[in-house]
């Protein structure tokens, strides 16, 4: 979860950063959620993946082995 999060978000900065006006466009050129999603709406999702995937791997890689 995380490495994909930040991946898909590192990709809607690069987006962001290159072509501004596509942020308002749908993800894909399918009419099926969650395909038909504005990319800077996948963006924010994405962020909050990775930092939910990244505490869940702390949390995992944290714990002692018995």
């Amino acid at each position: 979860m995380f490495v994909f999060g930040l991946l898909e978000w590192v990709y809607v900065v690069v987006i962001q950063v290159t072509h501004p006006d596509w942020l308002a466009m749908s993800l894909s050129h399918y009419d099926v959620a969650p395909l038909n999603w504005r990319v800077d709406d996948v963006g924010i999702l994405s962020f909050a993946i990775s930092m939910f995937g990244f505490f869940l791997w702390r949390l995992e890689t944290g714990r002692k082995a018995s």
